[in-house]
């Protein structure tokens, strides 16, 4: 259809995870989990994604997904140009999450007919159904009053808060009242990762931004909380597969 459209429907075991943090340049997900339980790290935060729910996240938000509970899932998945939204990206988050929006899965197979499709009007009408999936999702988020996990939220804003310094396990565990142990296993149940992997994600996050507003590569590594550069550069690159100056590189190009 076009290049950088598309549109796929897969069942997967419980445990297959994206381990790598990635982001979409110029690309909007849409996420529909048909069956079975996901986490997705988003920038700097988890949310559980159950059976009928829903997830959108704008173009160049970092992102990954892992297991949230046992059997298998089935999700549809589209990337979609955010110029398909243009006229409402103004109004949305940068990413939001709904429960239980059933009648998105209708849609979503419909949509991935029309992505199949190669007639003259398959793609005005995929572009049609996205913004059609867009709109019934983000009226029922705003519709429901949004519940997080005030565990996972009370990490997260710990981290967010000392992310410049080193942060360790006990520190953590000592600002949520609880053992080193007991935290660690509590927050590999409710998040899906290790906390190591957590903050080192939030960190990249982080980095990213910076480089993306075009502050040098020691300013970004200060700032995520990577006081020696090369280990900045040797973890950026581990997670993102590209160089921090490659990267700053890179985006100093779109920027013009």
């Amino acid at each position: 259809m076009i290049a950088d459209f598309t549109c796929s429907f897969r069942k997967r075991d419980a445990y297959d995870r994206m381990i790598e943090l990635h982001s979409h340049e110029g690309l909007c997900e849409l996420y529909f989990l048909s069956s079975g339980e996901r986490r997705y790290f988003i920038q700097d935060t988890v949310v559980p994604v159950h059976a009928k729910g829903f997830v959108f996240i704008k173009a160049g938000l970092l992102h990954k997904t892992s297991y949230l509970g046992g059997g298998q899932h089935s999700r549809y998945y589209a990337n979609v140009p955010s110029r398909w939204f243009e006229d409402m990206m103004d109004s949305l988050p940068s990413f939001f999450v709904v429960e239980k929006v059933e009648d998105l899965e209708m849609l979503f197979s419909q949509l991935l007919r029309e992505a199949e499709g190669d007639d003259l009007f398959s793609l005005a009408r995929c572009r049609s159904l996205c913004v059609e999936i867009l709109v019934r999702a983000y009226r029922e988020y705003m519709s429901k009053t949004r519940v997080g996990d005030e565990f996972l939220e009370e990490v997260t804003k710990y981290v967010k808060t000392h992310l410049a310094n080193r942060i360790t396990l006990e520190d953590v565990a000592r600002h949520m009242s609880l053992s080193p142990n007991y935290f660690s296993a509590l927050f590999h149940r409710k998040s899906g990762m290790r906390l190591g992997d957590f903050i080192r994600a939030m960190r990249i996050s982080v980095a990213v931004d910076a480089l993306d507003a075009g502050r040098s590569v020691g300013d970004a590594a200060l700032l995520a909380g990577f006081p020696d550069p090369g280990y900045f550069k040797d973890v950026f690159r581990k997670e993102m597969k590209i160089s921090p100056s490659a990267y700053r590189k890179s985006r100093s190009a779109v920027r013009r």
